[in-house]
């Protein structure tokens, strides 16, 4: 279990390194921040429960303010898309990659709270 909660630590500190060009970087900093910072916590035996499911219901409740962009990629756009450069006039690209983002990371969470 240390070595998933390494893995899933440095992964998300990964996901914060690469932030600085994104249209909102601190916004998603601090998503993928959280989620780093409660693996580093697991690492050296610390799992603050509340924590970890607060975490997941912010984050499950931000991720409904994605869903209209989520539904013009998959009804206007192209599978493709997803992994093309950003347009101004399709913002769903990035709507819905930062929705697949946050779920990864709230996937993990949830994977961390039912180990806990």
């Amino acid at each position: 279990m240390k070595i998933i909660n390494i893995f899933f630590a440095i992964l998300f500190l990964l996901f914060v390194g690469v932030q600085y060009n994104d249209p909102d970087p601190m916004l998603w900093m601090f998503i993928y921040g959280v989620a780093a910072a409660l693996f580093i916590l697991a690492v050296i035996g610390i799992r603050p429960k509340k924590v970890i499911l607060g975490a997941i219901v912010a984050g499950a409740l931000y991720s409904l303010s994605y869903i209209p962009g989520v539904y013009d990629w998959f009804t206007i756009g192209q599978p493709g898309e997803i992994v093309a450069s950003m347009k101004v006039d399709k913002m769903y690209v990035e709507e819905s990659r930062e929705f697949f983002g946050l779920w990864i990371a709230l996937g993990a969470l949830i994977f961390l709270y039912k180990k806990s």
